[in-house]
């Protein structure tokens, strides 16, 4: 039986207001023909099929275009469950019309997430907001919450194992997930799933599964060294700290006999590429001659001093061979532009500043707001000393 994992496909993300739609398009299009190619049985989409709760109309209709022609295929048993970006209700809404097609969706915590697909059984558990593991009580402390929930992750995979176990009896059992491994690298573009990456858990938690496949992190990798609790990575780059990643989909087949699990990274196309380039000022247009035509570019010039035209004469020197997204100056340190407001470093600030700060920037007026944060810094203080 093969399986084909993905996640992160995040329908609808611009890149600092660029479309990326028909890039979309063509890994859809790939998609399909790899899962038509390789003779794929079962489709395992982890977690942000789109980039935001409410996408966009066009980013809609590409997600049930690509459902339609899943179907027509009649080949392929799929099951998708919700990230972090994505809306729960907005993913379950047709779930009913959906099994009709083998398409099997999770968009929100359930018990249990399982999915009986004949040769396989999977827990196919979606992203686990903070209100889906536990309930809050008054006077916690950051590491009492820090505890609760990463032991909440691990009993609620405990749940589904052992769900999954007796409902598989001898049968392959996979696990789907939306969260953070510890050990795995992440990139610019994900945010904390809970704040400070709370929730992060170690590979253990994914023990007794033949195969878990992940979704959340960006970047194609295995967990902990196990070749067989892995993220599939996202289709594309979605910000440019990525754009050095060679994005793929993990084909698995797994054989009936022990140790029967096989794992291929099938490299997907790139129809658009993005480069990080470093150039200097002193040679700004033979470097940037250099570009791959047609890449969305982020430059970084190094200069002695400050430039106030920069950005117009780095795209002027782009000639519009490749677009400039981006422009950065690598300043050294003593130099700094006399027409930017100097402002103190974070780390010169306490957190009360920063938290006042924030409220300043938010409009946010309310007296009562102050004191409850010294309250829970003080609090926080306390138990950092104890």
């Amino acid at each position: 039986m093969r399986m084909l994992h993905t996640a992160d496909w995040h329908l609808g993300a611009r890149l600092i207001e660029r479309e990326r739609l028909e890039e979309h398009a063509a890994f859809l299009t790939w998609l399909l023909e790899v899962l038509r190619a390789e003779r794929i049985d079962v489709l395992l989409i982890s977690g942000d099929v789109f980039d935001a709760a409410n996408p966009p109309q066009n980013a809609i209709a590409l997600y049930f275009d690509f459902i339609r022609r899943l179907a027509e295929l009649k080949t392929v048993k799929t099951v998708i469950t919700g990230g972090n970006h994505d809306s729960a209700s907005h993913l379950n809404a047709p779930r009913d019309l959906l099994r009709h097609f083998d398409v099997h969706v999770f968009g929100h915590a359930s018990h249990p997430h399982l999915v009986d697909l004949g040769d396989v059984v999977v827990a196919a558990v979606p992203f686990l907001r903070e209100r889906d593991l536990r309930q809050a009580t008054p006077g916690e402390t950051l590491q009492t919450v820090h505890d609760h929930i990463r032991s909440a992750i691990r009993d609620h995979y405990a749940t589904q194992l052992h769900a999954a176990r007796e409902l598989a009896q001898a049968r392959p059992i996979i696990a789907m997930g939306h969260l953070t491994a510890l050990g795995a690298t992440a990139s610019d573009s994900e945010r904390d799933i809970h704040i400070g990456n709370l929730g992060a858990v170690g590979a253990d938690v994914f023990a007794g599964f033949d195969y878990t496949a992940l979704g959340h992190l960006h970047r194609p990798q295995k967990v902990g060294g196990l070749e067989h609790v892995r993220y599939s990575g996202s289709p594309l780059a979605l910000s440019f700290s990525e754009a050095a990643d060679a994005k793929s989909v993990a084909m698995v087949e797994i054989a009936p006999q022990a140790n029967g699990l096989t794992i291929e990274l099938l490299p997907i196309p790139t129809p658009r590429q993005l480069n990080r380039v470093k150039v200097n000022r002193a040679t700004l247009t033979e470097d940037l001659a250099l570009v791959p035509a047609g890449c969305w570019a982020e430059v970084t010039v190094k200069m002695d001093s400050p430039e106030p035209d920069l950005d117009r004469h780095v795209r002027e020197a782009a000639t519009g061979r490749f677009e400039v997204l981006k422009v950065l100056a690598d300043l050294p340190a003593s130099e700094s532009a006399p027409w930017l407001v100097t402002v103190p470093a974070l780390h010169d600030l306490q957190p009360r500043d920063v938290f006042r700060e924030l409220l300043k920037d938010k409009q946010i007026e309310n007296e009562e707001l102050e004191p409850v944060f010294d309250e829970l810094l003080a609090l926080h203080e306390a138990a950092s000393l104890s």
